[in-house]
């Protein structure tokens, strides 16, 4: 899955973790503090729910035989199902264990079963992971980025959506509400009104729209464009020099995920710099971006790609690269938590994704707040937050509804 050697991220993860956790017994003041001796995994459960505007929530919650539990989150949109069948499945494989050896728990969970990689594992695995790294941050009193070698930075840039490309009117509005809102970037989805593959009306439509978004905000405040993996590479090769005047940060899956080739087509010609990457989930996949240096930006989705530890070994292989990261999220605030913990550590870090974020309160309670575009890193032990676990308890289930993204003449145009 990976050609970064295992036992290079277990050593540096177990040496860490030694010395933290001597740190930590050597504090009598610290209150956060618990005892280590014979801590062994008990069970596991997990909670799906849906969330605001319907969306598909799922928490795993990992227990121990102390007062002490981990969360993970394994949320995606049509993935919620399949995902919890999986962590329910591989529940003997956790419990007796030791939940101290984050590293070494999810690498032999992967190392029993022959199939790798893909969107299943990968978020099941990220859960456990993330899960885990909370427990160790709570039975050491420290923050998990602690436990990662310490943070970079106190604050992470953040962008929120925001709709652009309904009228030139309303996308004013729009971008001048997401600035109101605390935040200095705003991501908006161009082109999907089209009906044919090269629509000359949408082109126009959607730099009509973001010439209006760009000039009702200040050339400080960022514009990100998502265009889901669906455009041909000419089209949107078209699109990135008409909206080139306008600076948006970057143009996002410019290309169905797959091919290289049709991602440097676009990459090498576009004077937008490109992103890329919620569809790949390993280094192995990210490998052949990095090597050939096939965009500016990449876009794992942490909850898909193998959790924390995995995320950071991308990070550091395109750190050689010199090329930045900006993680893609779909989920709620344990997602969210354990993505934050990540950027804090890792040097190329450029934006992190927010969706939802007023509403992350319903769900756990935090310390986060948004203000001049900027989130602040919890200091908190564990990932940093407390999961409203009898709220969510409550909660119903609806299964995310399936998207069509067609042509006029029917044909599919999407992802």
């Amino acid at each position: 899955m990976s050609r970064l050697k295992p036992k290079t991220s277990r050593r540096h993860f177990l040496r860490m973790a030694v010395s933290t956790a001597a740190a930590g017994m050597a504090s009598t003041t610290n209150s956060h503090a618990r005892p280590l001796g014979g801590l062994k995994i008990t069970g596991i459960k997990t909670y799906k729910f849906s969330a605001y505007a319907g969306k598909p929530w799922l928490y795993l919650k990992i227990e121990t035989n102390s007062e002490i539990s981990g969360w993970g989150e394994g949320s995606g949109e049509w993935l919620v199902r399949p995902v919890e069948a999986t962590l329910q499945n591989w529940k003997p494989l956790l419990v007796d264990r030791n939940p101290l050896q984050v590293v070494e728990l999810t690498e032999d969970i992967q190392n029993r079963i022959p199939w790798k990689g893909g969107p299943v594992f990968g978020t099941a695995i990220a859960a456990i992971n993330s899960a885990l790294y909370d427990i160790a941050g709570k039975a050491w009193g420290v923050p998990v980025h602690t436990i990662l070698g310490g943070k970079r930075r106190d604050r992470v840039r953040v962008y929120t959506g925001a709709s652009l490309f309904e009228s030139p009117e309303k996308a004013a509005e729009a971008a001048k509400r997401v600035v109101d809102n605390g935040y200095t970037a705003m991501k908006s989805v161009p082109l999907e009104a089209r009906t044919r593959p090269m629509d000359e009306r949408i082109l126009d439509h959607c730099v009509n729209c973001l010439a209006a978004a760009r000039q009702a905000v200040s050339s400080e405040t960022d514009i990100l464009l998502d265009t889901h993996g669906s455009p041909t590479p000419e089209l949107s090769l078209e699109f990135s020099r008409r909206i080139a005047p306008h600076r948006p940060l970057f143009l996002e899956e410019p290309v169905k995920v797959g091919s290289v080739a049709a991602l440097l087509a676009v990459s090498r010609h576009s004077p937008v710099p490109i992103a890329t990457g919620e569809k790949l989930f390993t280094l192995g996949d990210f490998r052949p971006l990095i090597d050939q240096r096939a965009c500016a930006f990449l876009q794992p989705d942490l909850s898909h790609a193998f959790g924390i530890s995995h995320t950071l070994d991308i990070a550091r292989a395109a750190e050689e690269a010199q090329m930045l990261m900006a993680l893609h999220i779909t989920g709620g605030p344990l997602a969210y938590a354990a993505s934050l913990t990540a950027d804090s550590v890792m040097n190329n870090f450029l934006i992190q994704e927010t969706h939802g974020f007023d509403y992350f309160h319903r769900y756990a309670d935090h310390d986060w707040n948004i203000r001049d575009g900027y989130v602040n890193v919890s200091d908190r032990p564990g990932l940093g937050i407390e999961v409203k676990e009898s709220d969510i308890a409550r909660l119903p289930y609806q299964p995310y509804p399936f998207r069509q993204y067609r042509h006029a003449d029917g044909s599919w145009k999407g992802w």
